[in-house]
């Protein structure tokens, strides 16, 4: 059967799960493509600096939407997007959320010596009015816009369109199982992100999670390659969890 995308081995991945039927397949091959893409990474780093649940519901939200637009039709939408339009937009929004992180990151360790909860990244954007309005949900809000643009032509989005052909006559068993398999994935990431935020001083993590944004932004433009970006988000696990064992031999009151 002639698949509608065909890149980055999703067929195959198609291809190997499709005799455990709709459900079981969308949610398992769902499970497994997330690992290592950019919407992963977006939602650990949010969760760093946002409330973990609220992160958890606004990327399930977007992976809902999208999921519904994916089986329906989610190949005419791909299609109609004029050629590199998409990376361009991906990775504008993770460059920009990056550096907006890592200004932050700088202003909470020069001002509080990175103690303290981090900010919200709408703080000194909007004017103090509005940003009242949108503190409670913005957690939701930066992760949904965030995952809805990175699952913009990403693996995911790109398998569920398959999954969406593979088995036409059940649609509803492909969403299901898809967004079911994003849901649980998206949970272990916000908990592995809520469980940095409560070890790691919140400076060294937004600056963490600035250059895991920032190489995501870089890759998607095509300025960096995978592999790259893995070392990026390694090397910024890594002095985040610097950072915390510095801050504890030099001052052990301060975790």
């Amino acid at each position: 059967m002639a698949l509608p995308f065909d890149a980055g081995g999703v067929g195959g991945l198609v291809q190997q799960y499709e005799e455990l039927g709709p459900f079981v397949a969308s949610f398992v091959t769902n499970f497994l493509a997330t690992f290592g893409d950019k919407g992963q990474l977006a939602v650990i780093t949010l969760a760093t600096i946002y409330d973990a649940k609220r992160v958890f519901a606004g990327a399930v939200t977007a992976f809902a939407l999208w999921n519904v637009v994916e089986v329906s039709v989610g190949a005419a939408v791909l299609g109609a997007l004029p050629a590199g339009l998409t990376p361009v937009l991906t990775g504008s929004l993770f460059v920009l959320v990056g550096l907006w992180t890592c200004y932050q990151a700088y202003t909470l360790y020069a001002t509080t010596d990175g103690r303290v909860e981090g900010a919200d990244l709408f703080e000194g954007i909007f004017p103090d009015g509005v940003y009242e309005r949108v503190r409670g949900s913005s957690a939701f809000v930066v992760a949904f816009v965030a995952i809805a643009i990175a699952e913009v032509g990403d693996k995911t989005q790109l398998l569920t369109i398959n999954l969406g052909a593979t088995f036409p006559n059940a649609p509803l068993a492909v969403v299901a199982g898809a967004w079911l398999g994003l849901a649980v994935r998206t949970g272990i990431d916000a908990f592995i992100g809520q469980a940095a935020e409560r070890v790691l001083p919140m400076a060294f993590v937004q600056a963490a999670g600035a250059a895991v944004f920032v190489a995501v932004g870089l890759f998607q433009w095509g300025l960096l390659t995978g592999p790259t970006v893995v070392g990026v988000a390694v090397a910024a696990v890594a002095f985040a969890v610097g950072g915390a064992i510095y801050r504890r031999v030099t001052d052990p009151e301060s975790l």
